[in-house]
């Protein structure tokens, strides 16, 4: 009879990708939130891009050999660290979990990597999302579509996915280029994606995403111009001019209200 050790190593290892900069407030309840999943068998690789704060402390308080810690002396940047953090990934899968989000469910990975193992066809499949405050306050909530054909129809003109939702088949990451030196390099990669293998998302609220103001504001000009340019890379999804037209409206009313600003 196999041991528990023996059983849980006989599952998929899932690789969970967690970046953080100064987010010693937060770090401890992402971490919990990966402790507390009933699918044990994973690895958490934490990508420190410099922090000056007490991370490093805190993340060093856990004795568990499942957590390994990428500290870095010099802030690189987000694309930089994204870019890096695929290379520790050595699970079948791969979940992203960003240092000021949370999985609100234990339920969050077994549901997921049970979804993948019943679903071949597939290469990625997300939660619907919980937003909260910075003190942790539910402010709203948020789902998407959840087959596929739903997904690809509407992917270019919103995206269908949180980033810190995401269980990813390794081996279709492996055929894309990666995460993209671009602002919203998490839909550009869900794109390419999609080349490979069907989306789908699983509809409960699994995740939370926090949301908290922070850098000078531009109205969302610089992420609608970058949303531009993917739109156009990946225009072989469904409705690229419907997105198209749609966010160029968004650049207008950015100008709008930075004109109106001064």
């Amino acid at each position: 009879m196999d041991t528990v050790a023996e059983k849980l190593n006989k599952r998929p290892l899932v690789s969970i990708l967690m970046l953080t900069y100064n987010r010693a407030p937060y770090i401890q309840d992402a971490v919990k939130s990966v402790l507390a999943q009933t699918y044990q068998n994973w690895e958490l690789i934490l990508i420190d891009d410099g922090s000056t704060d007490e991370t490093e402390s805190i993340v060093l308080s856990y004795t568990d050999k499942r957590i390994r810690y990428k500290k870095h002396a010099k802030n690189e940047g987000l694309f930089v660290r994204r870019k890096e953090s695929l290379t520790y990934a050595s699970g079948e899968s791969v979940a992203i979990l960003d240092s000021d989000d949370m999985w609100s469910s234990p339920l969050k990975l077994e549901q997921q990597v049970l979804f993948l193992e019943k679903n071949l066809d597939h290469v990625l499949v997300g939660t619907f999302i919980t937003t909260i405050d910075a003190k942790g306050n539910a402010v709203g909530k948020d789902s998407y579509h959840i087959a596929d054909q739903d997904i690809r129809n509407n992917l270019l003109i919103r995206n269908q996915f949180a980033h810190s939702s995401v269980l990813i088949r390794k081996t279709a990451l492996d055929q894309t280029k990666g995460y993209q030196a671009t602002l919203a390099e998490d839909l550009e990669l869900f794109l390419q994606l999609g080349q490979f293998g069907k989306l789908a998302n699983i509809p409960e609220f699994f995740t939370e995403h926090r949301v908290h103001g922070k850098g000078a504001n531009d109205y969302g000009i610089e992420m609608a111009k970058a949303l531009q340019r993917i739109i156009k890379i990946h225009n072989n999804y469904p409705h690229p001019y419907i997105a198209s037209i749609k966010n160029f409206f968004r650049i207008l009313i950015g100008y709008g209200k930075l004109y109106l600003s001064y």
